[in-house]
């Protein structure tokens, strides 16, 4: 039996498939091999089972290094469903639980074994590897190394000394995006020498991607998720937005349900099982949405709000048709858009002054001494800093983002996810409501006192403010606000993990701190050159699976023929002058029953299939038919 074959049975056993897609075995034979292997396949090509089988074939621990919290979760809960012994530390752990973690791993109780990447900063952590017994090391979201990559993260960096203290073991790097340039930079990073290097082509031969300019999204998302069958993924840029358009969509009679990174973890995975589970047809969400969801049958992705960059927008785009069956990818934009682009970018590098003065501030916040903290951990809550020195809170993360590459420390993801609420009912009814429950009164007038905008929008809101103005315990804050959610009054989501600061160096004065400005410049400059081929992108005339193959240096890549770019090139004069007639003739056979693509070109003999496709095709941009798995139907949507 050949390595793959003995590979093949363990993913009949644990995943349930009969064969491996693409690369894969090549890659998990490389693994086994005891090569450097980098994997780089597009979103939906199988990345963890390329390292999950070898886990399991090898003796020992696999130590996998992931970035995302929520990522390594579901990995691990979906890997321990399977019966495969598997654990993760990150940031929210105790550090109990985290000792009891590893002593599990080192007695040989763990065959996987995910951290963050910002463990790798405590030199006390590295050391208590040593007793490990690693035989494969992961590098998962691989890009994050580089820093011409979009998500640059310095703790990458440190990989460079774990892989010097394991020179015996392999190593696999895995990304879903990688330009040319960040492909080099993975590989001398992580110091590979002779490395296997697996690149799947960028070109989705069933995926349609189009960018449509609009004056009105919502009404052209209802039109699209109405006219294309099958399950959706709708990307919207704020909180908020995913329950307004969500909500639109079910009094439409959709099945919508919305997600984000504030609802609370139960409510995520409702909503993801919902998801998977075909209970609802339609997901609007933040980009928070989607990273390890298992869903091949989605027929179409919509971007309501511009990416800032090539790297996110094909990593979400390609969540549609992973399995092979035709489905599209849209990207909606206005010209307000892309002026919200060039702003967010200017905000994001703030000046040194800036900088400096937000670094003094977080010293003060965190009662630090010049010379302390070096290596410790604090509990740190972004909004009640900023409110607290009268900081924007757009700035303040700016500046400290800025300090996190620079090395001086570490923020958790809980940082930048605040608590959030929202009054959901008219103020006649919350009087009602106060008169009717008046222990409940001085929450509600605190709420409207400390909170302005808290009856229209999500609203981010601090427990220890309203615990200080209403002096009561923070739990007992907690338990009002959920009885009002229940009661019908409010939306309320909860932070869902503790914001975290790890500093890496002792606190010094603010004259004293050092920000490597050429490092910042070239992170400007990547930044606007990934805005600036995003915008390319909707401006292209020529084939945009080409343009994405291009940027991702792709050798030689050919049009994809059906793109919107290369529709509109495809029909010949000839074809033109015959369409008006057959796009009519088409309607009135589907008025009377839908029909096949087959019946079609059998009823209409005169006219190429060629023809009748293009006519086909015509008639779906237009939304004058819409086109299931099986059938073409004319459309109810009236223009």
């Amino acid at each position: 039996m050949t390595t793959v074959d003995k590979a093949r049975t363990y993913l009949s056993r644990y995943w349930g498939h009969g064969d491996f897609r693409p690369m894969q075995g090549d890659i998990i034979s490389s693994i086994l091999d005891g090569r450097d292997t980098v994997a780089l396949l597009p979103t939906g090509g199988g990345k963890s089972v390329c390292f999950q089988i070898p886990a399991l074939m090898l003796e020992g621990l696999t130590l996998v290094i992931s970035p995302l919290i929520a990522l390594m979760n579901d990995q691990v809960a979906s890997l321990k469903a399977n019966g495969i012994k598997a654990g993760c530390i990150h940031s929210n752990l105790h550090y109990k639980e985290i000792e009891r973690l590893l002593d599990t791993a080192q007695y040989g109780h763990l065959k996987l074994l995910y951290i963050s990447p910002e463990r790798l900063q405590s030199r006390d952590f590295v050391l208590r590897l040593d007793a490990l017994p690693i035989s494969l090391l992961v590098i998962d979201e691989a890009h994050c190394v580089s820093m011409w990559g979009y998500d640059f993260r310095p703790s990458y960096l440190e990989i460079t000394e774990v892989r010097n203290r394991l020179p015996a073991v392999a190593t696999i790097a895995l990304t879903a995006t990688a330009t040319p340039q960040v492909l080099v930079d993975i590989v001398g990073k992580l110091g590979m020498k002779d490395a296997s290097i697996f690149r799947q082509s960028f070109l989705r031969p069933n995926l349609k991607f189009g960018v449509l300019k609009v004056e009105d999204k919502r009404a052209k998302v209802l039109k699209l998720a109405k006219t294309i069958i099958g399950v959706k993924i709708i990307y919207v840029r704020t909180r908020r937005g995913t329950k307004d358009l969500s909500t639109l969509l079910l009094r439409n009679g959709l099945k919508a349900q919305h997600y984000h990174a504030g609802l609370s973890v139960e409510e995520r995975d409702a909503h993801e099982q919902a998801f998977i589970n075909g209970k609802i047809d339609v997901m609007v969400a933040t980009n928070a949405f989607g990273m390890g969801i298992d869903k091949a049958d989605v027929r179409l992705v919509v971007h309501c709000d511009v990416p800032e960059n090539l790297e996110a927008y094909y990593q979400e785009a390609g969540r549609a048709g992973r399995d092979g069956v035709e489905s599209y990818a849209i990207l909606l934009y206005q010209a307000s858009d892309l002026k919200r682009l060039w702003h967010q970018f200017e905000q994001s590098f703030p000046t040194f002054k800036e900088i400096r003065r937000v670094y003094q501030a977080l010293g003060n916040f965190l009662r630090l001494a010049v010379g302390s903290g070096a290596g410790e951990t604090y509990d740190f809550d972004l909004l009640n800093f900023a409110k607290q020195y009268r900081f924007d809170m757009r700035s303040a993360w700016s500046a400290l983002k800025v300090m996190e590459q620079s090395g001086w420390f570490v923020l958790s993801e809980g940082v930048f996810k605040p608590a959030t609420l929202r009054v959901i009912v008219d103020r006649e009814v919350l009087y009602d409501y106060q008169l009717r429950n008046r222990q409940k009164e001085p929450l509600i007038q605190a709420l409207l006192r400390l909170y302005q905008g808290i009856l229209q929008d999500l609203v981010p809101i601090r427990l220890q403010q309203l615990s200080s103005f209403l002096n009561i315990p923070i739990v007992a804050v907690q338990q009002n606000l959920s009885e009002l959610q229940q009661d019908g009054i409010l939306e309320y989501f909860p932070k869902n993990d503790t914001g975290r600061i790890m500093l890496i160096h002792p606190r010094t004065t603010s004259e004293n701190l050092t920000i490597d400005e050429s490092l910042l410049n070239f992170r400007k400059e990547r930044r606007k050159e990934g805005i600036d081929s995003m915008l390319r992108y909707i401006d292209v005339a020529s084939c945009r699976q080409k343009y994405l193959s291009t940027y991702f240096g792709e050798k030689n890549p050919v049009d994809c023929g059906i793109c919107d770019n290369c529709r509109k090139k495809r029909g010949t004069a000839k074809t033109k002058k015959k369409l008006p007639n057959l796009k009519q003739a088409i309607l009135q056979k589907l008025g009377s029953s839908p029909a096949s693509i087959k019946e079609l070109c059998d009823a209409f003999t005169k006219h190429s299939d060629f023809e009748i496709l293009d006519a086909l095709q015509w008639l779906v941009d237009e939304e004058m038919v819409f086109r299931s798995e099986q059938l073409i139907s004319l459309s109810n949507i009236n223009e």
